[in-house]
């Protein structure tokens, strides 16, 4: 009498769209923690966010600690949703990763290409935030399909 061994299960069905949106959210959420402090510190030393959004034409906009929480919030949910439905392929983590570094570095032209009467200072702080946002959410969703092939492989 012979057992049959069971097939090996493919990690990647096991991979759910909601797992990445509350990854996404929840290390977005420790990211703008993060992001309040660095405003609070930046505030305190005397640096102004004075930002042109629109261009030098509109008149500036101070960026605020409501606006430092959602824009990060966005951007982790953006994150977890796009890895949701897009983590069916292989080496995910891989790409996610390489995803990640992209597109932090794309959002570094914000404080950057901000016109001359935008300080240096401000411009620094802002980059700041954009990496810690970009690291941590990153870090959070790749995270997240290692520990999710790992489960169901083991």
């Amino acid at each position: 009498m012979t057992f049959s061994q069971p097939l090996p299960r493919d990690a990647r069905p096991h991979r759910r769209v909601r797992n990445s949106v509350r990854a996404g959210l929840v290390w977005s959420l420790a990211a703008a923690g993060i992001n309040l402090a660095v405003w609070l510190l930046a505030s305190a030393i005397g640096i102004d966010f004075l930002v042109w959004p629109q261009g030098a034409s509109q008149p500036p906009a101070g960026v605020g600690p409501l606006a430092i929480v959602g824009a990060t919030l966005l951007a982790g949910l953006a994150a977890g949703v796009v890895v949701g439905f897009g983590k069916r392929v292989k080496h995910a983590v891989r790409w996610v990763i390489v995803g990640g570094v992209v597109f932090t570095a794309a959002s570094l032209t914000g404080p950057w290409q901000q016109p001359e009467a935008v300080f240096t200072s401000t411009r620094v702080a802002l980059t700041i935030m954009h990496i810690v946002t970009g690291s941590l959410v990153t870090f959070g969703l790749a995270r997240g399909i290692w520990a999710d092939d790992r489960a169901v492989l083991a």
